[in-house]
């Protein structure tokens, strides 16, 4: 009798079906990058479905091994609820997202996105990441800051790797990212936000990002 194939690991997959929910600057340019990559790559719009190329966010979801959230951190849990916890399951769930006020000031003091949708959907494998800078940056860091640091919170050790083997795909050297450890962590990027502001204003261009500079020894000075 011959055994039944065995189904591939997203470990093992050089090739992932990715939705990206949004087609605004950040969702198109990962949408890009990650498609010249060699991934499939379905984008899920609410208000633009039926377009070319574009789905409804749960129709994308539901096609995908991995869910990039490239829309405003404030609707980013009353999307994924509008999807369904049916269909979201224990996908990856890669949260770019920024939460403000229309003042542009922190929308969730305390809190975070990327905890509120691990909350949420505790089945859901959510990664926080590429949240502390401009969308050039996150798809071209080594033309844009060739220093610049990729930040990594999540609980699923698996989807960590998985994001960080994406995050490779957009240009990310390895030495670049830099894991935080849990899903909690992401309380500390997000709320980086203030600096990145600032910065923009002091600077008059968005094209920087946040960079750990190391110990040569790697060890505590």
């Amino acid at each position: 009798m011959i055994p039944p194939p065995r189904s591939q690991s997203l470990l093992e997959k050089k090739s992932m079906k990715i939705a990206v929910l949004g087609t605004g600057k950040v969702g198109t340019a990962l949408g890009t990058r990650l498609a010249a990559a060699g991934h499939h790559v379905v984008h899920g719009s609410r208000t633009r479905a039926g377009e070319r190329g574009i789905l409804t966010q749960r129709e994308a979801v539901a096609s995908s091994d991995v869910v990039v959230t490239a829309i405003p951190g404030t609707d980013v849990l009353s999307t994924l609820e509008d999807i369904g916890d049916d269909v979201l399951d224990a996908k990856i769930v890669l949260d770019p997202s920024a939460a403000f006020t229309p003042q542009m000031t922190m929308a969730y003091p305390g809190d975070s996105v990327g905890q509120q949708i691990q909350t949420r959907f505790p089945r859901a494998r959510v990664v926080k990441t590429l949240n502390t800078m401009n969308f050039t940056v996150m798809v071209d860091p080594l033309a844009s800051v060739p220093q610049a640091t990729a930040f990594v919170s999540g609980d699923d050790a698996q989807a960590k790797t998985v994001v960080t083997g994406l995050l490779a795909d957009l240009g990310w050297p390895h030495d670049s990212v830099l894991d935080l450890g849990g899903i909690n962590t992401a309380l500390a990027t997000e709320h980086a936000a203030p600096l990145f502001f600032a910065t923009v204003r002091s600077l008059g261009t968005a094209t920087f990002n946040i960079s750990i500079s190391r110990h040569p020894s790697g060890q505590p000075r």
